[in-house]
């Protein structure tokens, strides 16, 4: 949490404007949140950090060894959070866009949730060791959070990752993964 802190207040500090690298949007796993601002209107919370801003946060010393092995290894980090004032409807069509996509690329389900009020789904894209990619898509009627992570992430290290991104009020997710 501590290093993701400390990467938005360096970005807002400095004032710099980030995008999505070309790269990054070329990656598989990558995952396009914004024709959902055309139902709900912009992101409460957007975080993209990627590319060049990325590898220069996650070279710098860190207080949190753990954070800064984790930061050393990521090639993007994005964070959307929409209000669905009650309607899911463009954030269910997205998840399931989505969730096809990610399975046609060999990223693996290791979570879904189908409950009355909340939906969420969790992906994993790996190697027999090493996580390639999280992808995390949780909508109910207050909110659609989509969470998509790129680069290397050793597996032990994921609840942290995942800890660090925590940036949503009742946002809550503990992961025990061993592959």
């Amino acid at each position: 949490m501590k290093a993701i802190a400390f990467i938005i207040s360096l970005v807002f500090a400095t004032q710099t404007a980030w995008s999505a690298d070309e790269s990054t949007v070329d990656m598989p796993g990558y995952v396009d949140f914004s024709e959902l601002s055309q139902s709900y209107g912009e992101p409460r919370v957007m975080v993209n950090i990627g590319g060049s801003l990325l590898k220069l946060v996650g070279s710098m010393k860190h207080d949190d060894p753990v954070a800064e092995e984790a930061l050393k290894n990521l090639d993007s980090v994005r964070i959307h959070v929409y209000d669905t004032a009650g309607d899911t409807s463009s954030a269910d069509a997205r998840m399931d866009a989505v969730s096809s996509k990610l399975a046609g690329q060999d990223w693996e389900q290791i979570v879904r949730v189908q409950e009355p009020e909340d939906r969420v789904n969790i992906y994993v894209k790996h190697t027999t060791d090493r996580i390639q990619g999280l992808m995390i898509m949780a909508v109910n009627a207050e909110e659609a959070v989509f969470v998509n992570v790129l680069g290397d992430i050793d597996p032990a290290h994921l609840n942290n990752v995942v800890a660090g991104i925590d940036v949503v009020d009742d946002f809550d997710l503990d992961i025990d993964l061993a592959l």
